[in-house]
Order: C-alpha cells, then sequence, then structure tokens
C-alpha cells in the first residue's frame, strides 16, 4: 500500500490502494489517466539521511499527486517532518540484490534537486540480449552496485513482467511503476525517432537540474558504466572520493551533455530466437526477397546460428548467393561491405565470424576483417589480434591491428607494452602514429601519460598531431589544462587543428567531432562508424511532443524500443 503525499497532509490514516488499475493506458503512447497516481514510491534516504529525505522543506500537492514545493529555510515543522518521513518509508527501494531502482521519475528528480544528487536513468526492455545482460550482469555488479549507491535510479521498460506487485525483472518497483517511469524519460529525456522508437539498452545521467550530463546508446560493459558513473558524480561533485578502477574506460558511443538521437525504426527491431531460425531457412532456400538487407538484419542476432550463417556466406567467396555476392548484381564480391557492416552494426560476439579473414584472402578483405574486430571491441578476441600484429606484413593492414589491438585489450599489459613500445619507435611515421592513437582508448596508465605528453614535446608534427589526438580519445577532461596551455605554432596547421578537436571532445562535443581529423592522422580509408557515428541532440534542445510513439492498439507497447544488441 502506497500513501499519497496529499492524503497525508489531510490525515495520515487515509491512503490509497496501489493497484493495477492506478493508471488508464490509452490507445495513444505517453497518454495516462493520471488522477490515481499514488502508486509511485517516495525518494531513497542515504545513510547519512535517515531523519528525513527533504529536511527543512514542506510539502504541498494536489489530490493524489507527486508533485511537492520546496520552502527555505524555515525550519520544518512536525507536520512536514511526518510528511517527509512517511514519504521515505513508501515501497520502492527495496535492495533487489543489485541497483535499488526508485519508482516516481517526479519524485526522483524532485530528490535529485534537493540533495544535489545525479539521476541514472536505464532504459531496457525485453526478449533481447544485450539487454538480458544488463540486467543480470551489470546492473548486478559489485563496483556498479556501489556507484549506484551514490545516485538516484530509474528503469524506464514498457513490459509487464508477471502479476505481482513488484517486478519480477527489476525486484524493488512495480510494473505499472516502470512503466510510468518509460513514459515520463520518453516524453522528457530520450529524444525517439520520426517513428517514435528510441534505443534499448540506452543509459542517461542526469544532473540535479534534469538535464544530461551525458548519455550511452545501446549496451555497455561494467567498466564502461564505471566511467560513466564516476564522470556523472564528478561532474556535480569534483572532489568525490572514489576512483575509477584500472579497468574502467570511455563507451565509443559516449555523447557529453545530450541524448542519442534516431533508433533505425521498425526495420531495426530485435529478432528472437524464432524469427532467427526462420529467416535463416528462408535464406537457404533462396526465396528471400531484398536478400542483402536481410542477411543485414540477421547480422545484428546475437544467435550462433546466424553467426555460423554469415561466417558460410562469406567464406562462400562472393559473399553468398553464389556469383551474385548475396543479392548482388553480376559478379560483384560484397564480402567487404557485409564485414563493414559487422563491424558496425553486430554484437561483440561476431568476432568470431571476422577473425577468418585476418589473415586470409584478398587485402581489401582482410583490411575490412581487421577493422571489424577493432570496432567490435570483444576482449575475447585478444589472443588472435595480438597474434596477429608481429605476422603482418602489409603495413596498412598492420597500422589498423594495431588500432584494434588498443580496442581489445584496454585493461591488458601486454598490449600496453607492445603498443608503448611501437609508439616510442619513430621509424615507420605510419605505425607510430596508429599506436599512439590506439594509445587513446587504453586504460588510464602513467606511462601512458608520460609517453603522449614526450611525443608532443618533443617529436616530429605527425606523431604530435597522433599523440594530441590520442588525448582526445581518452575522454579524460584532466587534460583540458594541459591542452590549452600548449603553445600555439600558427605554421603548423594540422597540429593546432589536432589541438581544437581534442579539446572540443574533452569539454563534452561528440566523438564525431574528432572523426576527420583522426582518418587524416591515421591515413584510414574505412571508416569507423560503430565509433564515430550517430546523431546528437544536446540537452538544450526542444522535444518534439510529435516524436512520441503510439502503441496502437491497448497497452501492447514492448516492441517501441529499437534494437538493443551491444553496437547496432
Amino acid at each position: 500500500m502506497a500513501l499519497c503525499p496529499q492524503n497525508l497532509l489531510q490525515s495520515p490514516a487515509t491512503s490509497c490502494e496501489k493497484s493495477d488499475e492506478m493508471v488508464e493506458w490509452s490507445p495513444v503512447w505517453g497518454k495516462a489517466d493520471k488522477s490515481h497516481t499514488n502508486g509511485l514510491a517516495g525518494p531513497t534516504k542515504s545513510p547519512a539521511q535517515k531523519s528525513a529525505p527533504f529536511p527543512g522543506c514542506v510539502a504541498r500537492a494536489p489530490p493524489c499527486s507527486p508533485t511537492l514545493t520546496l520552502r527555505h529555510p524555515r525550519p520544518p515543522s512536525m507536520r512536514s517532518l511526518l510528511v517527509c518521513t512517511l514519504l521515505s518509508l513508501v515501497p520502492g527501494t527495496v535492495s533487489s540484490g543489485g541497483i535499488e531502482w526508485q519508482a516516481s521519475y517526479e519524485l526522483a528528480l524532485i530528490q535529485a534537486k534537493a540533495e544535489n544528487k545525479v539521476v541514472f536513468v536505464a532504459v531496457n526492455m525485453d526478449g533481447e540480449r544485450a539487454n538480458e545482460r544488463m540486467v543480470k550482469d551489470v546492473y548486478r555488479d559489485k563496483v556498479i552496485t556501489k556507484l549506484a549507491a551514490e545516485t538516484i535510479n530509474l528503469v524506464a521498460s514498457n513490459n509487464t513482467h508477471g502479476s505481482s506487485k513488484t517486478c519480477s525483472r527489476f525486484g524493488s518497483i512495480s510494473c505499472v511503476e516502470h512503466r510510468q517511469v518509460d513514459v515520463h524519460v520518453r516524453g522528457n529525456v530520450l529524444a525517439p525517432d520520426a517513428d517514435g522508437f528510441v534505443i534499448a539498452p540506452q543509459h542517461v545521467f542526469l544532473a540535479p537540474d534534469g538535464k544530461p550530463i551525458l548519455s550511452v546508446p545501446y549496451g555497455v560493459t561494467e567498466a564502461e558504466l564505471e566511467w560513466c558513473f564516476v564522470t556523472a558524480l564528478r561532474s556535480i561533485d569534483g572532489d568525490f572520493p572514489l576512483k575509477m578502477s584500472s579497468k574502467a574506460r570511455p563507451p565509443a558511443r559516449l555523447v557529453m551533455d545530450g541524448v542519442f538521437e534516431g533508433a533505425g525504426g521498425e526495420s531495426s527491431q530485435p529478432l528472437t530466437r524464432e524469427e532467427v531460425l526462420e529467416l535463416i531457412k528462408e535464406l537457404k532456400k533462396g526465396r528471400a526477397e531484398a536478400k542483402q538487407e536481410k542477411i543485414k538484419v540477421l547480422a545484428t542476432a546475437d544467435e550462433p546460428e546466424a553467426r555460423e550463417y554469415l561466417t558460410s556466406i562469406l567464406r562462400a567467396g562472393r559473399g553468398g548467393g553464389g556469383r551474385r555476392g548475396g543479392g548482388g548484381r553480376g559478379g560483384e564480391d560484397r564480402r567487404g561491405e557485409l564485414l563493414r557492416w559487422i563491424g558496425a552494426h553486430s554484437p561483440p560476439s561476431y568476432w568470431e565470424v571476422a577473425v577468418e579473414f585476418l589473415g586470409a584472402g584478398e587485402e581489401e578483405l582482410r583490411a575490412e576483417a581487421v577493422v571489424a574486430m577493432e570496432q567490435l571491441g570483444s576482449p575475447d578476441s585478444l589472443r588472435e589480434v595480438s597474434g596477429r600484429v608481429g605476422k603482418e606484413k602489409d603495413p596498412q593492414i598492420k597500422k589498423n591491428l594495431y588500432r584494434a589491438l588498443g580496442a581489445v585489450g584496454s585493461d591488458d599489459s601486454r598490449a600496453r607494452a607492445t603498443l608503448l613500445k611501437r609508439a616510442r619507435d619513430g621509424r615507420d611515421e605510419l605505425l607510430q602514429a596508429n599506436a599512439l592513437l590506439a594509445l587513446g582508448v587504453l586504460a588510464p596508465d602513467e606511462d601512458i601519460e608520460e609517453l603522449l605528453r614526450e611525443t608532443v614535446a618533443e617529436e616530429e608534427e605527425s606523431a604530435q598531431v597522433a599523440a594530441l589526438l590520442a588525448i582526445g580519445l581518452t575522454r579524460n577532461a584532466e587534460w583540458i589544462e594541459y591542452l590549452e596551455a600548449l603553445p600555439n605554432d600558427p605554421t603548423l596547421r594540422r597540429r593546432a587543428k589536432a589541438i581544437e578537436v581534442s579539446l572540443g571532445v574533452l569539454k563534452g562535443a561528440p566523438l564525431s567531432t574528432m572523426e576527420a581529423t583522426v582518418m587524416a592522422a591515421g591515413t584510414d580509408q574505412i571508416p569507423r562508424e560503430r565509433i564515430f557515428g550517430g546523431t546528437v541532440r544536446r540537452s538544450g534542445a526542444k522535444q518534439g511532443k510529435a516524436k512520441r510513439p503510439p502503441v496502437g492498439e491497448g497497452e501492447e507497447a514492448s516492441g517501441e524500443e529499437a534494437e538493443g544488441d551491444d553496437g547496432l
């Protein structure tokens, strides 16, 4: 049973029954009858705030509304203390073995503003592996749960999990409550595409005033989410005591001061396992229309049968479909195109598909495979990538192997040693530059910092540019003061540009602003869409109401999230 704030002001004995009928969902998404919304839980109290969550405040609200008005500095009356204490006892924050979720978007923002706290928003959906991994593994990680104890946490999910009042998936709140959070988050935080679809999983960190500090579309690892937590917390409290572990690293698709815009529409919806098997069966029979597009859709499914089928297509020599290249015209070989798609959009497990072509096949195909491995960034592929570095003779492919080594071995001591050694060797400018760029995605390390500083001070301009860009790729704002203090030499235009774009990223600009400069420094021929791609809506942008997605008929809205693999 949840206590209604307004009724508490009138009579503490009066309460409103919490049930699945408290919100009537209309056929149009985002519209709900909020005449009875007292199933919203009050704020969580931190250990240092056990007396009351909102000390010195008076609560005012219309009937059954979570809206509170804060007044300071008059000492709290006994009645206001009673209101705050009772609100803190409302169910919705009981530990479920992982992150403790708040049940009310509105009350979470009120608490965040009152206590100057960060709000962590997790967008999740059912039936997709990356979303499942976030719930079962990442949100239960010891480091993550420790950091989440310092924030106010909301989970937005439009699915229903069982009939009990406590959600079987998220534990501490009801399904009605996380569905209500989903409505608020879609309308006020996220940026749906033109068809109303949003990305799941997706994570947003909000400042106490409700504006985005940072966000990340698609799945993240424990190490990446740790980096996001600490960065967000330090943006509010520069003296935040908890430090990042050596494994912490910024996500490739990190968005600072805004949220990712767009979701790919209905075509990017995740395939169920049954749909994967049916699509493979259809493709094998050769009856599939728009075959190449369906192969690409299949490549987003994190199922072993999908990986096996894609591998067989690449082995066929012409991209599948005989000499028509998997749906292409004539004898066009589209395997490189497929590998590029895999690198940009497939789950990290697809390194098992790309790895076969690291050392075999045409030069173009091998180059695509290496960059795909880099973008997939799976630590499971470290052995294969590091083993290939010493064997590769082609400098254009070897330079990409160094970049891939940094991506898959970000916290590996041997990978770090290999890259440091290559970055110090100026005999081959191409390999040195790419090794320096790779240092930017490794876990923070004193030897790396020292080498980057030395390179900027002493090396030739090409090496300086690579080192300066590596500093930008770290996404570590502690480098800002160093870059701003560097002397400006107008004759070294490439160096000046590297300083400019790196400073921009360190101050919150999207990584895409560095793409052209990084490609020039590394002499890249293959774009890295997974790393640099994406559209960003800045935090001050206006939210268009027209983008709220239709649910269709009734409450069925579980398909309104776009595919949530770890990279599409």
